[in-house]
């Protein structure tokens, strides 16, 4: 009797061991997604990483950074209340160009809660909730902005 419960028992441990090597379909699916995105060209990194300029990241979240193809060099949106805002440089929104930018930020995506422009590189934190088209589209349209 004590051994068919010491192998049960066992047997638990090894099936309760496998499946947590096992992935979930959400990690699946946003791996997936990741493997893609690096084959458009975007870096993704983890927040916790490195220099973190962001405002609103959690720990759990990475960011995706392109090369900044875009006319804006120096820049930093944050998603408050449903829009994103300029939260860096201040004396941007005192440019001639920041009401034809900012319309061209807003339509960007939904799903974008952070941009940073800077010289070299675009980095900004997604909601990964959605498919690569959408991921495209954010891409499209950041480096459209003129």
């Amino acid at each position: 009797m004590i051994e068919y419960l010491v192998f049960f028992l066992a047997l638990l441990f090894l099936i309760g061991s496998v499946s947590l090597a096992i992935p979930s379909k959400k990690s699946q699916k946003i791996s997936k997604l990741r493997m893609e995105a690096r084959k458009l060209g975007a870096n993704i990194t983890s927040a916790l990483y490195g220099s973190n300029d962001f405002k609103n990241y959690k720990k759990d979240e990475v960011y995706y950074q392109i090369k900044n193809k875009s006319e804006l060099k120096e820049a930093h949106y944050v998603r408050d209340k449903g829009k994103l805002l300029l939260y860096s440089p201040v004396k941007f929104k005192y440019s001639d160009r920041f009401v034809n930018i900012n319309l061209q930020i807003e339509k960007v995506s939904e799903s974008i809660n952070e941009i940073i422009f800077t010289e070299k590189n675009i980095k900004f934190i997604w909601n990964e909730i959605d498919d690569i088209s959408e991921l495209k589209l954010i891409i499209d349209k950041l480096n459209q902005i003129k």
